[in-house]
């Protein structure tokens, strides 16, 4: 069983995800987000016990503790890092830096291969709960003022209430509102905004 699992992605030229995230084997997750991300600063959660034993589980079907990284001498210069680290109940760790500039010296059927971590990354956000935190899914609302066909918005936002609060609508007035889903945000923002406020 692991102490404490850790994961984070460093920066580069680039506008890459900056993070550093902790699970512990209890299911206290730490977020700090630094740049890049749709949620800068501190989140402290818990995830579910089963969700615990799932990352035991990928730890143990990809043989984290006994990753070999193998790399080619060509790098990509000024790319972004993932850095994974394991603590084990007794103390034993491994830390694994992965420099994603980095070309892949193993073979594709290999066990132990950059293609094979990057996958084992990504799945490890997923079951730590950090997609949204790193990049939150934006959807476009159009809301209009029952009483006033002249006041509306187009906003760009994660759900219809944070649409909502962005134009100061508490939810008590949701009613004087008409607020239509538009569909998916595709201009890979992580962040909501205003497309389009007219007032008059």
């Amino acid at each position: 069983m692991f102490k404490e699992f850790s994961i984070s992605r460093t920066s580069c030229l680039g506008k890459s995800p900056i993070y550093q995230a902790t699970i512990t084997s209890e299911g206290h997750v730490s977020w700090q987000g630094e740049k890049y991300v749709s949620y800068i600063g501190v989140k402290n959660f818990m995830v579910s016990k089963q969700r615990v034993k799932k990352i035991e589980d990928l730890l143990l079907s990809f043989d984290y503790k006994n990753f070999i990284y193998n790399t080619t001498a060509q790098i990509v210069p000024d790319s972004p890092t993932c850095v994974t680290r394991l603590v084990y109940q007794f103390g034993e760790h491994k830390t694994v830096v992965h420099d994603l500039g980095d070309e892949d010296a193993a073979c594709d059927n290999s066990k132990h291969t950059l293609k094979k971590l990057d996958a084992f990354e990504r799945k490890m956000e997923e079951l730590l709960g950090l997609k949204n935190l790193i990049k939150q899914p934006l959807y476009l609302f159009h809301i209009k003022r029952k009483s006033n066909s002249h006041e509306e918005y187009v906003i760009s936002s994660s759900n219809q209430a944070d649409a909502f609060q962005m134009i100061n609508v508490n939810e008590a007035n949701y009613h004087n509102w008409q607020i239509d889903k538009l569909g998916k945000d595709s201009t890979g923002r992580i962040h909501p905004y205003i497309i389009m406020s007219s007032e008059r």
